[in-house]
């Protein structure tokens, strides 16, 4: 399972501790509140690696804002730490030692950290709630002290491979790291293949350094595939893309879009239909209660942040620590993870099928509630939605939380 943190590196937050700046510390997100402050923190990388992402600060401090300007909880600021690991396990130990150290620090709350795995024994001993991770690791998928809702790439890749299979595609290459870990993903997707008699004509393993895409792509369209599935890191993918299409390859490109915001997804798919695999609606939707707060909330708080599903799920991480915050009397680490295993009724705003932490999962994976995936569509560089929420496994179509 720790397959999916090295071969996605899909994730991020900002700085505070294990190396990362102060500039974030002096932020002020109290709204004016005076009471003694409820602290949590995110952990994730910001920066350095092939790929980082700043966004999950975004999604987190729009969440607390708001929050805290609309009263907080129960008149008390909820007070933000952010942990930079640069993708790397030994700033991931020390942003874990710094915050498992303060124990005024009640809950990890959005974000997401690749190397739980490493840091599970003291996460255990210090028997700290990690609420609405961005998941990843073994530790995310099946822990019992992780409060997922969403399937991340376990659901969503096997989603998208869904999509690609029921859009008539009979031919695929694929692109995957080539790295043992990635052995995972490449089973996700050939599962759904195989099954639905869908053949991989070109099977491309690309190393992780690469930065000249050309070569694969040539591999990867050779003979004209009906559709192209690139699962790579996400700083490959947007190359990637214009790098099949100099190819003079016309079929879809399919890859994951949590990374992506709507400009660039219409972008990458300006020559040639795209499709993109989520596990929330798309970030710029605002047809739902949260798809709406969470727009103004960012637009009010982070007016320079980016719209994506990285970004919205570390908001909505923030949003249901407040909701278990406020409905116990004590707020420590005894009393969140006591509530929070009480939660039957997780509110997501329309955001995930309904969430219920106090029923057994029904996937595969211990610690993800929500089965939902779903995809947008690019084409003439026009993007679409259709609303829908499906379910891993069966793509039956899901109804939204409240």
């Amino acid at each position: 399972m720790a397959a999916f943190a090295a071969a996605l590196s899909l994730v991020a937050v900002l700085a505070g501790c294990g190396g990362g700046g102060d500039d974030e510390e002096k932020a002020d997100l109290s709204g004016g509140l005076t009471g003694q402050p409820i602290k949590i923190a995110a952990i994730g990388g910001l920066s350095g690696g092939v790929s980082s992402n700043p966004e999950y600060a975004t999604g987190a401090r729009a969440a607390v804002a708001a929050i805290n300007k609309n009263g907080g909880i129960d008149g008390r600021p909820l007070e933000l730490k952010l942990c930079d690991n640069h993708q790397n396990a030994t700033d991931s130990a020390n942003c874990y030692r710094e915050i498992l150290a303060d124990k005024d620090i009640v809950a990890i709350a959005g974000g997401s950290d690749n190397y739980h795995d490493a840091t599970k024994a003291q996460i255990e001993a210090a028997q700290m709630p990690i609420i609405g991770q961005y998941p990843v690791s073994g530790f995310d998928l099946t822990n019992s002290l992780a409060f997922n809702v969403n399937g991340a790439v376990v659901v969503g890749f096997h989603g998208l491979a869904q999509d690609v299979v029921k859009s008539g595609a009979k031919r695929i290459g694929l692109v995957t790291l080539d790295i043992p870990t990635a052995d995972v993903i490449r089973k996700t997707v050939n599962d759904v293949f195989s099954k639905a008699g869908v053949e991989v004509v070109n099977n491309v393993q690309l190393a992780p350094s690469t930065a000249d895409l050309s070569a694969p792509a040539q591999q990867a369209t050779q003979n004209s595939p009906d559709a192209v599935v690139w699962l790579t890191f996400a700083a490959q993918t947007s190359v990637a893309v214009k790098a099949l299409r100099a190819t003079g390859y016309e079929g879809t490109v399919a890859f994951a879009g949590s990374a992506f915001d709507q400009d660039q997804l219409k972008t990458m798919g300006a020559d040639g239909p795209a499709t993109i695999g989520l596990v929330l609606p798309p970030a710029w939707d605002t047809s739902t209660p949260y798809g709406k707060q969470f727009n103004e909330d960012i637009k009010a708080y982070e007016p320079d942040g980016k719209v994506d599903e990285l970004s919205l799920n570390s908001w909505l991480g923030v949003k249901i620590f407040a909701q278990v915050a406020s409905s116990v009397q004590t707020v420590d680490r005894a009393s969140i993870l006591a509530g929070i295993k009480k939660l039957n009724k997780v509110e997501t705003g329309g955001l995930t099928a309904p969430v219920d932490f106090t029923a057994k999962s029904t996937l595969p994976y211990a610690a993800i509630y929500n089965p939902a995936y779903t995809t947008a569509h690019v084409k003439d560089g026009k993007i679409s939605w259709d609303g829908k929420l499906r379910e891993f496994g069966t793509g039956k179509e899901l109804t939204p939380s409240s």
